[in-house]
């Protein structure tokens, strides 16, 4: 009995966890045949709820066309400013393949000679994971947008640098 709206603000958080865990995966095809049997367990479940309707109704009712995309589990909303607009369910297929970067064999993270390579592994590392975004943006609002070892600025241009960080056993917290 749960209407589409809520339905949709269940299933989309539940979608992308599933879809970004396995994004450093090939998972293309898993995406579209997951995508499909909701799409049908979606379908049974909009019959159901409405059994003396015909099916053209039932479509134009709870799927809509986004885009270029049709068929879109979706529903009309209004936003808190007025707005209209849809709320459609979560894309599998849309989610970005990240592949994982191979290292060079003669990698030592202990040896300084590889020191920068180091930190430009982790610095792409670091815009793949929300911890580490937490993490530059403390940063960044505690030292007020400079970077406390080189007093440059933190920008997009510049990017973010391990020797930004202040380890504790240098005294930083």
């Amino acid at each position: 009995t749960v209407k589409q709206e809520e339905m949709i603000r269940l299933l989309n958080p539940m979608l992308r966890g599933w879809a970004q865990y396995h994004s450093p995966v090939v998972a293309k095809q898993a995406y579209t045949r997951v995508e499909h049997l909701i799409f049908r367990k979606l379908w049974r479940w909009s019959k159901r709820r409405h059994s003396n309707k015909n099916a053209d109704w039932v479509r134009k009712t709870y799927f809509h066309t986004v885009g270029g995309r049709d068929w879109v589990f979706s529903a009309p909303v209004v936003y808190e400013d007025g707005r209209k607009g849809l709320l459609e369910l979560y894309q599998l297929s849309g989610t970005e393949i990240h592949r994982h970067k191979k290292i060079k064999g003669g990698f030592d993270p202990f040896d300084p000679m590889w020191e920068q390579y180091g930190e430009q592994l982790r610095q792409e590392r670091m815009w793949n994971s929300m911890r580490y975004r937490k993490q530059w943006a403390k940063l960044y609002m505690s030292q007020g947008g400079l970077c406390a070892h080189c007093g440059c600025a933190l920008t997009d241009d510049t990017g973010w640098h391990d020797h930004h960080l202040e380890y504790r056993v240098h005294g930083g917290t």
